[in-house]
């Protein structure tokens, strides 16, 4: 579940002594007092001891219980004070470390119209040569946009050899996993022409790894962050696969076929394995304030963000993202370090997130890290870091 720093409660206000001289001034008041009505109202002699207890004696106590009542009082609001604090900062800090919670990327495959690996769309993109290009669609429109190869006949077929693909690619990983480590999967598929693609995926995985994934609620990071939480008191492994196949598609657009295999726990034998670390949602303040958040996440400063990653339809055109990264203090030369991925594969919908998280981490595996932010096809915003091995982040036993 996401983490809310701002619904944590704010610290008590520090508690102020009693002002001495006020109390001092209050005591002169209160004998004034007690001698001016003694004087006016005491019937008998005006002397003696009787006369002046009550004239100064009974101001005086009067005042002194008053006074040790105010002090008490604040010796309690002190206990309360400290112990309200402490309780906070522990929540705070809890919050803390829990939104510092990430998952190792041990292996990844993606699908476009580059073919079969991520490296390619990271060449095209280093080499500013998009991938994406004028060409006819289905409907016979000529536009800019990626598609899949061979998917406009035989779309059933193509996914499954795709699918079965990508997994054979994730084998040698698998096979270095505990047999009964709990295994999760997230499926998003954006497939009007194969309504059963779920179903095709599961039975191939099934089949080509032996082991059960059972399926996650929910889609994209907000699954990925629900899973830090409820998986991280065991080993886990999680299993993204998504798919953007396009019936009709709009210029800008593109089409990708994505997997992406986590651990919850780093690896000894995987070294190459990179950090997703927890993403931030964008929650209509500030995009900066998110930036800053999924930095804290990715226990990152500043000076170590090498590389930005963008997609998304709206996200690319406009200057948020630059006025983030500049409130923000990222070193990023906004022309070389920064790159729109849509400029160069188009827009790929649910397979978005999984794309930039493919394509950033052969950055990261170099030992820069790397920040992505994604909006997803219901339009939110998520920032997430992608930083070396390393960096082990939160306190975790190793498998």
């Amino acid at each position: 579940m996401p983490v809310f720093l701002d619904q944590v409660p704010a610290e008590a206000p520090e508690v102020r002594r009693p002002d001495t001289r006020k109390w001092l001034a209050l005591l002169f008041c209160f004998l004034i007092a007690g001698c001016l009505l003694s004087f006016l109202f005491w019937t008998g002699s005006k002397e003696g001891g009787v006369f002046w207890f009550t004239a100064l004696g009974v101001p005086a106590c009067l005042w002194g219980t008053g006074f040790g009542l105010r002090r008490i009082v604040y010796k309690a609001d002190q206990v309360w004070a400290g112990s309200w604090n402490a309780s906070r900062n522990a929540l705070w800090n809890e919050e803390i470390l829990r939104g510092q919670r990430a998952a190792w990327l041990i292996a990844s495959g993606v699908y476009t119209q580059a073919g079969s690996r991520a490296d390619k769309v990271l060449s095209a993109i280093q080499s500013s040569s998009p991938i994406i290009q004028v060409q006819k669609t289905t409907a016979g429109a000529f536009i800019r946009h990626s598609k899949l190869p061979w998917f406009e006949d035989r779309q059933s077929d193509e996914f499954s050899q795709t699918i079965k693909a990508l997994i054979m690619q994730i084998q040698p990983v698998l096979a270095e996993m505990p047999a009964d480590i709990h295994c999760t999967l997230i499926a998003d598929f954006a497939t009007p022409a194969l309504p059963d693609a779920l179903n095709i995926a599961a039975d191939i995985i099934l089949a080509e790894t032996g082991r059960t994934f059972v399926l996650r609620n929910g889609h994209g990071f907000e699954a990925f962050d629900s899973w830090l939480d409820n998986a991280w008191q065991k080993p886990s492994l999680l299993l993204s696969l998504s798919a953007e196949i396009r019936p009709s598609p709009r210029d800008g657009e593109g089409e990708a076929i994505t997997l992406a295999l986590l651990l919850n726990r780093k690896h000894p034998g995987i070294p190459e394995a990179v950090r997703l670390c927890r993403p931030e949602k964008y929650k209509n303040d500030s995009l900066a304030k998110t930036l800053s958040k999924a930095l804290l996440w990715g226990q990152l400063s500043p000076d170590e963000v090498k590389g930005s990653w963008v997609t998304g339809m709206n996200l690319s055109q406009d200057g948020d993202w630059y006025s983030a990264c500049e409130e923000n203090k990222l070193p990023l030369n906004m022309t070389e370090q920064h790159k729109n991925i849509d400029e160069f594969i188009g827009y790929v919908g649910v397979s978005a997130p999984w794309l930039a998280v493919a394509i950033s981490s052969l950055a990261a595996r170099a030992g820069a890290a790397q920040i992505i932010a994604v909006e997803t096809h219901g339009n939110d915003i998520w920032i997430a870091g992608v930083t070396p091995g390393e960096n082990t982040g939160t306190r975790q036993d190793a498998l």
